[in-house]
């Protein structure tokens, strides 16, 4: 006669609860959720963690070593600065004027970033622009057209009016900004001319002075 096991003849099963397992089954975490030290869990977290942090430095050594060859590769010279022959433009566009165009000189150590002869914008009048830039960021440009008070009101983008001014024998309104840009305008006739600075004194007198003598 055989004999069974009691728990065999009632039909159960032994069920092993997983925080009751061995070593080899260690339990990822407590009953209270708490991940536990030593567990394949916490070594999972790590192993996850880590390869986003060796990512992350692998990453941030490739940008080194790019940024570096950057700074020791030759840099090629290029002058940022446009520079234009704008006594060449006026002798070239005067044919194409129905006015004798304005053409100072200008100061040692200025240059023209442009000359140009043209209508801007839906303006009805053609003008001769011309666009000066010196040392310590200074600037001066000078716009004349066969015109009226309006077209040189209107170039002086709602400057408050300050003073008159007489130079070289022409008379200039002087407005100016908050930012202490000026316009000087002057006119002969229907000829005006407009002169926006942000320069020093002295050199805005020298391109009015110019100015001055050659309107016409």
């Amino acid at each position: 006669m055989n004999v069974r096991n009691a728990a065999d003849e009632t039909g159960t099963r032994t069920v092993v609860d997983e925080a009751t397992q061995s070593p080899k089954g260690e339990s990822m975490a407590d009953e209270s959720g708490v991940m536990l030290p030593g567990s394949r869990e916490e070594m999972r977290f790590l192993r996850k963690n880590s390869n986003w942090v060796n990512m992350i430095i692998a990453i941030l050594a490739c940008l080194a070593v790019a940024v570096g060859i950057l700074f020791l590769a030759p840099q090629p010279e290029v002058d940022s600065e446009r520079v234009v022959d704008y006594q060449g433009i006026a002798e070239q566009s005067q044919g194409n004027a129905e006015f004798d165009l304005i053409v100072p000189q200008i100061p040692r150590g200025w240059t023209s970033n442009e000359a140009t002869l043209d209508r801007v914008g839906d303006s009805e009048f053609t003008s001769w622009y011309m666009s000066f830039i010196g040392p310590d960021d200074q600037w001066v440009s000078i716009e004349q057209a066969e015109a009226s008070e309006n077209w040189a009101k209107r170039k002086t983008d709602e400057a408050v009016a300050a003073e008159k001014v007489t130079v070289g024998g022409a008379d200039f309104q002087i407005y100016r900004t908050e930012e202490a840009k000026e316009y000087w305008v002057t006119h002969k006739g229907d000829m005006y001319v407009v002169l926006t600075a942000t320069a020093a004194p002295d050199t805005v007198n020298t391109f009015a002075d110019q100015v001055a003598a050659q309107l016409k």
